[in-house]
């Protein structure tokens, strides 16, 4: 199959506001790099590009299909902005930059959960960001270590570097395996956890 052959359809929308009008116009590209973006044009000018950049181009149908997906979502996205009352022409959207962040903000949230003792961040590749926290990590749960590709495969990969989003019990109330769509976590608790404690930690996984 040609790369033509894996390109998904993309969306174009028109919005009025007041007396303005928004072309969005979202699409996937594979040269110079894949991508998938969503402009913004006012008066036949592009005021707003959003890019989010996919790691590999696609190649199986099954993967055009997650992103034909991906695309909805962030052309959606980018209408619900639109018609939001705050939108002006001249704001900045967030992009991919602030995904970082984004993650800074889920460990912290989790490490200050109540109950939890202990939050290991991972990459998508199930390599602890931190050496010396593998270490620690390796010395009390070597079986979840032993098996660490199958557990990470609970969250399927996505394209653009990402996996599915969820939460999984590893050992019930105690340790947990967290998948947040760009980074992975165990969630390691002082003690087994209630129904109610256990609710906020469900609440902070991205669906």
């Amino acid at each position: 199959m040609a790369q033509a052959d894996y390109i998904p359809a993309g969306r174009t929308s028109r919005i009025v506001k007041g007396s303005s009008e928004f072309q969005i116009q979202t699409e996937y590209a594979y040269r110079p790099t894949p991508r998938l973006t969503t402009s913004i044009i006012s008066s036949g000018q592009v005021i707003h590009k959003i890019q989010q950049d996919l790691t590999t181009p696609i190649e199986t149908f099954e993967e055009k299909a997650k992103v034909e997906s991906m695309l909805r979502k962030q052309h959606f996205e980018v209408i619900k902005v639109i018609q939001s009352k705050d939108f002006s022409e001249d704001m900045t959207f967030k992009e991919s930059a602030s995904r970082p962040k984004e993650n800074e903000s889920i460990l912290s949230r989790l490490s200050n959960l109540k109950g939890v003792e202990r939050v290991f961040r991972m990459d998508n590749k199930g390599r602890f960001l931190e050496a010396q926290v593998s270490e620690v990590f390796n010395e009390r749960f070597a079986a979840v270590m032993s098996n660490i590709n199958e557990v990470m495969n609970i969250f399927s990969e996505l394209p653009g570097g990402k996996r599915e989003s969820g939460l999984v019990e590893i050992e019930p109330r105690r340790l947990y395996f967290i998948s947040s769509g760009y980074e992975c976590y165990f969630l390691l608790t002082h003690r087994l956890l209630t129904d109610d404690e256990i609710q906020p930690i469900l609440l902070l996984t991205p669906q």
